[in-house]
């Protein structure tokens, strides 16, 4: 069956190459550390990422065939752009909003600009605090796929 060319179901992807630095051979968890600056040139967030250079995500992967994977080996893994948006709102634009309401609440019913802005500081904290908390139920929403082996510990050059 073949689609209207008018009608698109293609999904964008983000592709990374990944390092392989643990394997769960019990679980069929390998644990994978994305350190690739050059391919985020263009993306919004790139800033927010990357930590001067250093590696800016480690991130654990379900694998059903986890021993065909070592540490150190080269592997490309692959999110949907659907999943960087939703990181990107929940990182920035939710505490932003977040913010400025708060601080433009506690200015407008107390009219003292420090008090705004330690509550700002307080809620933004308190915010982060339960994203963090958070992070198991959300963790299905950011699943990352490996899509190619690259280079096997040992074969690298």
């Amino acid at each position: 069956m073949t689609q209207p060319d008018n009608m698109s179901l293609e999904i964008e992807y983000i592709e990374h190459e990944a390092l392989v630095t643990e394997v769960d051979l019990n679980n069929n968890f390998i644990t994978v550390r994305i350190d690739d600056p050059e391919e985020c040139g263009e993306c919004p967030a790139a800033k927010l990422c990357q930590s001067k250079g250093q590696p800016s995500n480690v991130v654990k992967i379900y694998v059903p065939d986890a021993q065909k994977y070592h540490k150190d080996d080269l592997i490309t893994v692959r999110g949907t752009e659907r999943m960087h948006r939703k990181a990107i709102m929940y990182a920035t634009v939710f505490p932003c909003i977040i913010l400025v309401a708060s601080m433009v609440g506690i200015y407008l019913l107390t009219g003292n600009q420090l008090a705004a802005a330690l509550s700002g500081i307080g809620i933004m904290l308190l915010f982060f605090f339960i994203l963090w908390l958070s992070r198991e139920k959300i963790a299905h929403e950011f699943i990352f796929n490996v899509v190619g082996h690259i280079e096997r510990a040992g074969e690298m050059k």
